[in-house]
C-alpha cells in the first residue's frame, strides 16, 4: 500500500495566508480566500477563488500550486500537473514544484516522468526524505529494484523516524526473498507506527515463509485486530 507524507506541502499551502477578507478585491484577497476554502475542504470553492486570483494575476505560483493541491485532493491528477506545470514556468528554480508533480505523475503511473521531476527536485534542493520515497517507489515499480533500495536508504538516512521508507523497503525484500531483511524492516517500520496492518500482514507473511509460524500467526492475528481482511485468510491457512 503506497503512502504519500505530504508534510512538506502543509508548509507552503499557507504560504501568504491572512486572515479571510470577506470583500476580495485583488489576487491575493482571492488567494488568502483560497486558503480558508481549502482549510474548510470547501474544494470547489477554493479552485474558484484560485480561478480568480489567477484571471487578477497570472504571475503568481503560488495560486496554480494551491489549485494544484487542491485538485490533487480531488483525485485530478491530469488538472493538478497542469497547475504545477503552469507554477514551474513561472518560478522554474523551486524544488517543491517539481516534487508534487512528480507525484502526480506517479499516481498516474507515469513512473519515467515522476522520477524525472524528483530528480530535478533533489538537484535543486536535496534533504527531502519523502523526495526519495517517492522516486524509490517508481523505481521499485520500474523493476529497478537496486536503485530502489538506495532511494529508501537514502531516506531513511534522512529521517530514521520515517516509517514509509520501512515498509517499502521491507516489500522490496520480500520480493527478492530476503526475508530475515524484510522482518527487520517491518519491525522497525511497527516501531514507528505500531497500528500499521500492512506492516504486521506484511512481517507475517516473511515469517511463515521461513517457518517462522508462532510469529507469523502472532501477526496474522494482531493485523486482523487492526482490521486486514486478508490476514483472516491467512489465519485459516496457517494458523490451525
Amino acid at each position: 500500500m503506497l503512502k504519500l507524507p505530504l508534510t512538506v506541502l502543509a508548509l507552503f499551502i499557507c504560504i501568504n495566508s491572512k486572515a479571510q477578507n470577506l470583500n476580495p478585491v485583488n489576487s491575493i484577497d482571492y488567494f488568502n480566500l483560497g486558503v480558508d476554502k481549502y482549510s474548510q475542504k470547501d474544494y470547489a470553492g477554493a479552485i474558484d477563488a484560485y480561478n480568480k486570483s489567477i484571471q487578477i494575476d497570472s504571475t503568481n505560483w503560488r495560486s496554480y500550486f494551491n489549485r494544484g493541491l487542491t485538485k490533487k485532493d480531488l483525485n485530478n491528477h491530469t488538472g493538478a500537473i497542469a497547475d504545477f506545470t503552469a507554477a514551474i514556468k513561472i518560478d522554474s528554480t523551486n524544488e517543491i514544484l517539481y516534487f508534487v508533480r512528480g507525484m502526480s505523475k506517479y499516481v498516474l503511473k507515469d513512473f519515467k516522468g515522476a522520477i524525472t521531476d524528483i530528480n530535478k527536485s533533489i538537484n535543486i534542493k536535496d534533504g527531502y526524505p519523502s523526495a526519495y520515497l517517492v522516486r524509490g517507489n517508481a523505481n521499485k515499480d520500474l523493476n529497478k529494484f537496486k536503485e530502489a533500495i538506495v532511494d529508501y536508504n537514502k531516506a531513511i538516512k534522512l529521517d530514521p523516524t520515517f516509517e514509509e521508507p520501512y515498509f517499502q523497503r521491507g516489500v522490496l525484500r520480500g520480493y527478492q526473498k530476503d526475508f530475515i531483511g524484510a522482518i527487520a524492516d517491518f519491525s522497525k517500520a511497527l516501531e514507528i507506527k505500531p497500528s500499521n496492518q500492512n506492516s504486521y500482514m506484511n512481517r507475517g507473511l516473511a515469517r511463515i515463509s521461513i517457518n517462522q509460524k508462532e510469529g507469523a500467526c502472532a501477526d496474522f492475528k494482531k493485523a486482523v485486530i487492526l482490521g486486514n481482511k486478508e490476514a483472516k485468510q491467512m489465519l485459516a491457512k496457517y494458523c490451525k
